[in-house]
C-alpha cells in the first residue's frame, strides 16, 4: 500500500450528509487521539477502467467517477467527487491517504487536449473573436496526484454550513510516455477538531431583510406586511440606514451593504435578502449599488468583456472559517479579479439566498409588490401553473450536429413531471413576437428560454446548422404581452439578457458609424464593460419582470457573456450543452422544484449555485467562476413558488 499524508488548515466539522456512491465504507472515530481530534475514513473502490478508441481520439471511463473532467488545455480524465456537508467552524488538521498499487495501462497513442469547451450566447457573430491557442500539458503527470479538495462555507438548503468537496482520481496519465497508472481502492482519512464555540449564534428575528433607498419604502409597506401575515418575519431598512449604521466599515457604498447583512445574519438571523433599486431612471446613478466582477481574461471571452455586475458579491458573506469575504484578498479596491498574474482569495458561496429588483422608479415598485402579493396570496390555479412554456432552437453550428436549444427542452419537460410542455421551436416554427406570446398569454408556472441574447432581445436559430436566426424576441414585443398575472418564473440562456446597468444614455455616449453595436468604457471602475448602441432604457430580464399585470414574476438572467457547452468532449453520447455551465444551471434549477418539490424561489437559486461550486469550482476554471457570478435572481428570494395554500 502506498500512503501520503497532506498538512492543511482548513475548517471543517461534524458530517451531515453526501457521500458519492461508490463509498463503501465510512468510519468516524470521535476519540482518536490524545488531543482529542476525531477522524474520518472514506473506503473507495474502482472497477477497470475502459478505454475506448475512435480513430485518433482516446477517451477512458470508470464506472465510478462522477464526472469526465473537461478543462481547456488538458485531455479529458475521470474523477470521483465526494461532497461532505459539515457544521460551519471545525478545524482540519489533516488529509491523509492510502492506496492499493498502481497499475500500468498501456494505451496507443496520446489523449487528445481540449480546447475551448463552451460557446457563447451572445448574439453578434461579427464581432473580432480571440482565438483559443492550442496549450500543452505543463504537468506529469496529469493530475498530479490521486486526490484534490476545497472548501467553503455557505448555505445548503438553509443551513449554515462548511462544505468539504474531495475529488479521487483513478487514473492519472502521462503523456510522454502514452500510460495511466490505475488503482483499484483508496482510503481517504481526514483528521479534525470540533470548533470550541459555534461561528454564527442561533438567532430567529427575521428571515427576510429588504434593503431599498428612502423613496422606496413607502411603496415597499404593503409587501413588509403580506410577508409578515405569510409567516416570513421581515424587516425592512433603508440605505440611509445602512450607510448610517456602517459608518466604520466598508470602503464603499456596496461594502457597506455587505457588511448591514453580515450584521443581519449575525444578529437577526435572516436567510434572505432583497436589494430594490437598480440604476437611479436612465442616469448613471445607483438607488442600490452594484459591484463588478473581473474574473474572465481576453483569451477566454468572445470579446473584451473585462468586467460584469455581480450580486453574488453581497451573498458570499464568509469564508469558511467564519471571516469577511471581501472578494479583495490584496486590498487594491479592485474586486474579483482573476487573471493571469493575480487570483482573488473569494469563498463564491452564497451565505443568504439574495435576489435583487432592478427597480428605477415607484411606479415600478409599486408593479412588482402588486404582483408578488397577487401571486403568493393563495395557490396559483393549476390550469395555467402547470404549463411549462419551452422557447429554443438550434444554438450553435457545432461538429457534432446537436439541435441544443431543443435537446436541452426536452431533458427540462423530464426534470418537470406533472407539467405540460408548451413548445416553441423552430424545428417547428419561427420564434417572434406571434409565436411566444401566444404560448405565454394563457399563463405558465416556468417558461425556459434557451438561445442568445443581448440587454434588448433574445434569438436562437433554425437547425439544422444552427446559421440561420429566427426573427428573435424583444423588448418591443413584450408591449404585446398578455398573461395577465398568471406569471411564470423565466430561466433564460442567453448573453446579457440580465445586464441591468443599461440605460439610454450609452447611446449618446457610443455612437458610431461603422455598424457596430456598441463601444467599451474606459471609465474608473467600468474599463473594458460593453455598452450598447441600441434604444435599451432597461435589460429584456427585468423589463419581462417589472412589466405591470404581465411578464414574469421572477426572472434568472446573465449579466454578462452567457455560455453554453460545445459538442460532446468526453465522447459520453451527451451533448455537453446540458452538462456543464449554463445549461447545468439551468436544468439543476428545474430539477429542484420539479423532481425535489423545493419551492423557495432562492433557495432553489442559491442551492443550485453551491451544488455547481461543489461539482465543478475544483476545476480550476475562470469560466466556472464567471458561470456562477453573473447568473442573476430577478426577484424576491422568499418568493413562495406557486403560491400559498392557505
Amino acid at each position: 500500500m502506498k500512503k501520503k499524508i497532506i498538512k492543511t488548515e482548513l475548517i471543517i466539522g461534524l458530517i451531515i450528509v453526501l457521500i458519492a456512491s461508490n463509498v463503501y465504507s465510512v468510519n468516524v472515530d470521535d476519540n482518536n487521539s490524545k488531543s482529542g481530534n476525531k477522524t474520518m475514513t472514506l473506503e473507495f473502490s474502482f472497477s477497470y477502467p475502459t478505454i475506448v478508441v475512435e480513430g485518433d481520439n482516446i477517451w477512458a471511463y470508470v464506472n465510478e467517477s462522477d464526472l469526465n473532467m473537461v478543462i481547456t488545455g488538458r485531455p479529458v480524465i475521470p474523477v470521483n467527487i465526494s461532497v461532505l456537508n459539515f457544521d460551519f467552524g471545525t478545524k482540519i488538521l489533516s488529509v491523509d491517504f492510502e492506496h492499493s498499487d498502481p497499475q500500468v495501462i498501456q494505451i496507443p497513442g496520446k489523449l487528445p487536449i481540449t480546447k475551448r469547451y463552451y460557446q457563447y450566447d451572445y448574439l453578434d457573430e461579427n464581432l473580432d473573436v480571440f482565438e483559443q491557442k492550442d496549450l500543452e500539458i505543463i504537468m506529469e503527470p496529469y493530475p498530479v496526484d490521486w486526490i484534490s479538495y476545497h472548501n467553503g462555507g455557505g448555505l445548503s438548503h438553509g443551513n449554515h454550513t462548511t462544505f468539504f468537496t474531495l475529488r479521487v482520481y483513478p487514473l492519472r496519465y502521462f503523456s510522454n510516455e502514452s500510460y495511466f497508472l490505475f488503482i483499484d481502492n483508496i482510503s481517504v482519512t481526514i483528521e479534525y477538531e470540533d470548533p470550541s464555540e459555534h461561528l454564527l449564534d442561533v438567532y430567529d428575528v427575521y428571515d427576510l431583510l429588504i434593503i431599498s433607498p428612502p423613496k422606496f419604502k413607502r411603496s415597499l409597506q404593503p409587501l413588509v406586511e403580506h410577508k409578515n401575515i405569510k409567516g416570513v418575519k421581515t424587516r425592512l431598512v433603508t440605505t440611509d440606514e445602512v450607510y448610517d449604521r456602517m459608518h466604520w466599515e466598508g470602503r464603499d457604498d456596496a461594502e457597506k451593504i455587505k457588511y448591514f447583512i453580515k450584521n443581519a445574519v449575525e444578529n437577526w438571523g435572516i436567510s434572505y435578502v432583497l436589494l430594490v433599486g437598480g440604476l437611479d431612471g436612465q442616469s448613471f446613478n445607483w438607488n442600490i449599488p452594484a459591484r463588478y466582477s473581473q474574473v474572465v481574461p481576453l483569451v477566454e471571452q468572445e470579446y473584451a468583456e473585462l468586467s460584469f455586475i455581480s450580486d453574488l458579491y453581497f451573498a458570499d458573506i464568509f469564508d469558511s472559517t467564519g471571516g469577511f469575504s471581501s472578494w479583495d484578498s490584496n486590498s487594491d479596491n479592485v474586486f474579483s479579479v482573476w487573471n493571469e498574474t493575480f487570483r482573488e482569495e473569494m469563498d463564491l458561496y452564497p451565505d443568504v439566498y439574495l435576489g435583487r429588483l432592478a427597480c428605477r422608479t415607484i411606479f415600478e415598485v409599486r408593479n412588482v409588490v402588486n404582483k408578488i402579493i397577487r401571486y403568493e396570496k393563495e395557490r396559483c390555479d393549476y390550469e395555467w401553473f402547470k404549463r411549462l412554456i419551452l422557447i429554443a432552437g438550434d444554438s450553435y453550428n457545432d461538429v457534432n450536429g446537436f439541435n441544443e436549444g431543443e435537446l436541452i427542452s426536452e431533458e427540462a419537460i423530464l426534470k418537470m413531471p406533472g407539467f405540460i410542455p408548451i413548445k416553441v421551436y423552430t424545428s417547428k416554427q419561427d420564434i417572434n413576437r406571434r409565436t411566444v406570446n401566444k404560448a405565454m398569454n394563457p399563463g405558465s408556472g416556468f417558461a425556459y428560454f434557451c438561445g442568445h441574447g443581448s440587454p434588448a432581445t433574445w434569438n436562437t436559430h433554425y437547425p439544422p446548422d444552427g446559421k440561420i436566426w429566427a426573427t428573435g424576441y424583444n423588448l418591443k414585443d413584450m408591449i404585446f404581452l398578455r398573461n395577465r398575472f398568471k406569471l411564470p418564473i423565466a430561466i433564460v440562456g442567453g448573453c446579457h439578457n440580465g445586464q441591468f446597468d443599461v440605460t439610454m444614455s450609452n447611446i449618446i455616449k457610443g455612437i458610431r458609424t461603422d455598424g457596430f453595436l456598441g463601444y467599451f468604457s474606459s471609465e474608473p471602475g467600468n474599463a473594458g464593460r460593453f455598452w450598447y448602441n441600441e434604444w435599451v432604457p432597461n435589460c429584456w430580464a427585468w423589463w419581462l419582470t417589472s412589466k405591470r399585470a404581465s411578464g414574469a414574476i421572477a426572472t434568472i438572467a446573465n449579466t454578462g457573456l452567457g455560455t453554453h457547452g460545445d459538442g460532446d468532449l468526453d465522447n459520453n453520447g451527451i451533448a455537453d450543452y446540458m452538462e456543464v455551465l449554463d445549461g447545468w444551471l439551468e436544468l439543476r434549477f428545474l430539477e429542484m422544484y420539479g423532481l425535489e418539490n423545493y419551492d423557495i424561489l432562492g433557495e432553489n437559486h442559491g442551492d443550485s449555485l453551491t451544488e455547481y461550486l461543489q461539482i465543478f469550482y475544483g476545476n480550476n476554471e475562470k469560466m466556472d467562476v464567471k458561470m456562477i457570478q453573473q447568473w442573476e435572481l430577478f426577484g424576491d428570494p422568499s418568493l413562495k413558488i406557486g403560491g400559498y395554500i392557505y
